[in-house]
């Protein structure tokens, strides 16, 4: 049976360890707070609304930094200063991830009213930001039930500095509500500051009237708020009483927290609002194993998964393993055929919380999470009439498919996706946040696109570059027996260049076309086209081919919609298979080309595997960036079995292969590399040499890995 929460500590909260920290008298309010409490504020003196609350990291003092004021709204605004001898700014970071999981711990903060405290989501960690906090308190005569929402400082407005120099200043942000009715009242926010002997806490509340928002979303939940919003649901006193109390708990907690920091204060552990995975906890195999779309073991256990959900997770896991001497690895998707991301020992992040993505029509650009996937925010721009070379698959998310290159939906035209990146969100190996472009950060910019599973940060968003969504669309195939393999290929390789661009033309060998024809070849035009007479010049080159009639389908342009041509896709790539996968660039003559081609289709294993043909022919890339390996023919061998006894005899049938033909390519792409099993080149010498230098200028002790290939 659950005690009820009551004030203060009883003899068995005396008894405790905390017991020797717990002073039931308080200090006396300092001058300014007196002077608040009897209504005097200089004249014209305001406090900055919530819209302005970034304002707090400028240097110097507002016109009000004690005070509080009553809008004609109901809003109040309060503003607390106190100032903190012997106090850092990490201590105030610790304190609230430390205090919030036990009603002893929190009651030293307020001894005369604070009853209870525990976090939302059961755990004891020591972490705030990302979680929300259940308290029950007093505030002036009356306990309150709240519910402390912790924000990043990122999401109020705030700049990066605010993560990265917590020794400068930490800002606690928060959004404050009720714990049981999904009303929000309004929001807090904490500026610690670091000064001259300690460090000062310049406090806001902005509660009450046009701040209160209900923890829904949709056209009724803001009509339902609007309606919440003409009501005085604060008290007119509750001004004061919450200036009071914040300065009573804050200058109170001022006097012991050095103490109990140095007690309590050396945390080594990881704590993260995510969820965490210990290779010693049970069931760690299956957790690690449904992070891979090929479910082939790859042999090597990390040490942990990490499922961070802010920045100021992913910045925290960067320290934790400098301090404890771990390398990192990053899975958006987990798409990574070689399993890249899975390494011996190593902290595995999965970014699958970064998922969200914002859409700026006026400016055709959005910003999105790595793990938002391709197809998510393809159907998205499609009810926007915009357009992004998204990658063919669903499930793939756009972090790992972007830093590889990204070969998408109309990439003939639009070229290759990480081209149409203009910015980056990134934690870097030395834990900090920033931004890249071509102007900032440039070196992390132009490494990062093309680098792959081997760039040396973590991205936390992409801003994008987006596209009208071209008018004119529709596919058409010509489906192929296979004994037509050296007429059909001699047609795709002839047709080189003359392909239109408007046309992604492409070509997939399997055993069984369609699942129900048996050997053969599908050849695919998808058709993007800004105009109709580029629409008809792609519907002649295949209306017009010179092997048509040999074509057991061939059928007209239809358009069957985005969502189709997603599941389409997904035919020849099934989840919960074992995969082996390997790839080329060539410009290969055909005569060279063929026996090769012909070998595959003998040795080519059951279906779903598949041997894909795509006509690049690039023009010259349209961005000096890492990735830099491209040709005119693209050709990718994908070997896929259900059952994992057969690994053994189907695993290494697309290197082999593709080993025996190495000698006619340019190298290979990173999306379906098999460099663990393959070593062959991705980008050019120079842009290697170059990535490699900035390798060791940013990350010098090698805190992220390298390719398979370059595994140290």
């Amino acid at each position: 049976m659950m005690t009820k929460p009551y004030v203060g500590y009883r003899p068995d909260d005396m008894s405790s360890e905390y017991g020797v920290f717990f002073h039931p008298g308080m200090a006396d309010l300092s001058e300014s707070v007196k002077k608040a409490l009897n209504g005097t504020l200089a004249e014209n003196a305001t406090i900055p609304a919530f819209s302005a609350v970034s304002d707090l990291e400028n240097e110097g003092y507002q016109s009000v930094e004690t005070g509080y004021t009553l809008a004609k709204d109901g809003s109040i605004a309060i503003a607390v200063h106190t100032h903190m001898p012997g106090v850092t700014p990490a201590m105030w970071h610790w304190w609230f991830g430390w205090h919030g999981s036990q009603d002893r711990r929190y009651k030293l903060w307020h001894p005369g009213a604070h009853m209870s405290a525990r976090w939302e989501d059961g755990r004891t960690d020591s972490c705030y930001v990302g979680r929300n906090s259940i308290v029950r308190e007093i505030i002036g005569n009356k306990p309150l039930d709240a519910l402390i929402q912790f924000k990043s400082p990122l999401e109020f407005g705030f700049s990066s500095e605010a993560v990265n120099r917590p020794d400068k200043a930490v800002y606690i942000c928060a959004r404050l509500g009720h714990p049981e009715i999904p009303v929000d009242m309004g929001y807090l926010v904490h500026q610690v500051r670091a000064v001259a002997g300690g460090c000062e806490m310049r406090s806001r509340f902005w509660l009450g009237g046009k701040y209160v928002r209900l923890r829904r979303k949709g056209k009724l939940a803001d009509l339902a708020a609007g309606v919440l919003q003409q009501f005085r649901l604060l008290p007119a006193n509750f001004g004061a009483d919450m200036l009071r109390h914040c300065a009573e708990e804050m200058r109170h907690l001022a006097g012991i927290l050095p103490d109990l920091h140095q007690k309590w204060g050396a945390d080594d552990t990881c704590a993260i609002s995510g969820a965490q995975k210990r290779r010693t906890e049970p069931d760690f195999d299956k957790k690690m194993m449904s992070t891979l779309f090929n479910k082939v073991d790859p042999g090597q256990r990390p040490a942990m998964i990490l499922e961070p959900n802010t920045v100021e997770d992913i910045i925290h896991i960067v320290r934790y393993a400098q301090k404890v001497g771990k390398r990192i690895t990053i899975s958006s998707g987990g798409h990574s055929f070689s399993a890249n991301f899975i390494r011996e020992d190593s902290i595995l992040i999965l970014m699958k919380n970064f998922n969200r993505y914002e859409v700026n029509k006026e400016t055709m650009t959005a910003k999105a999470g790595p793990g938002v996937g391709g197809s998510v925010l393809m159907k998205a721009l499609f009810r926007e009439n915009l357009f992004f070379p998204a990658g063919h698959c669903k499930g793939v998310c756009i972090g790992g498919y972007l830093l590889q290159g990204g070969y998408g939906w109309n990439g003939r035209k639009l070229g290759i996706a990480c081209q149409s990146v203009i910015g980056m969100d990134i934690v870097t190996a030395s834990g900090e946040l920033v931004y890249a472009d071509a102007r900032h950060n440039a070196d992390l910019f132009w490494a990062a696109r093309g680098s792959g599973p081997g760039f040396f940060g973590i991205v936390v968003n992409f801003y994008l570059k987006l596209y009208p969504l071209p008018p004119y669309r529709a596919i058409i195939a010509h489906d192929f027996a296979i004994k037509h393999l050296e007429d059909v290929y001699r047609w795709a390789w002839e047709s080189g260049a003359s392909v239109p661009k408007a046309i992604e033309f492409q070509m997939i060998m399997s055993k069984n076309m369609l699942n129900l024809l048996g050997p053969g070849i599908e050849a695919f035009a998808p058709i993007f086209a800004d105009t109709r007479e580029e629409f008809e010049e792609a519907k002649a080159f295949m209306h017009n081919s010179p092997v048509r009639k040999k074509a057991v389908i061939a059928t007209p342009a239809i358009n069957p919609g985005i969502e189709m041509l997603y599941k389409s896709a997904m035919t020849h790539y099934p989840s919960n298979y074992h995969w082996g996968v390997d790839n080329m660039w060539t410009h290969a003559a055909m005569d060279d080309l063929l026996p090769f081609i012909r070998e595959i289709a003998a040795t080519l294993p059951p279906p779903p595997s598949h041997f894909l043909w795509l006509n690049w022919h690039p023009g010259s890339l349209g961005a000096d960036m890492a990735y830099s390996k491209e040709d005119q023919i693209y050709m990718a061998l994908y070997s896929c079995w259900k059952n994992a006894k057969d690994t053994p005899v189907y695993g290494d049938w697309a290197s082999n292969m593709m080993r025996k033909m190495q000698h006619l390519g340019v190298g290979i792409q990173l999306a379906d590399e098999a460099l663990h099993k393959r070593t062959a080149s991705f980008m050019t010498d120079e842009n290697l040499q170059r990535v490699q230098r900035i390798r060791a200028e940013r990350d010098p002790a090698g805190l992220f890995y390298e390719w398979h290939s370059w595994q140290k």
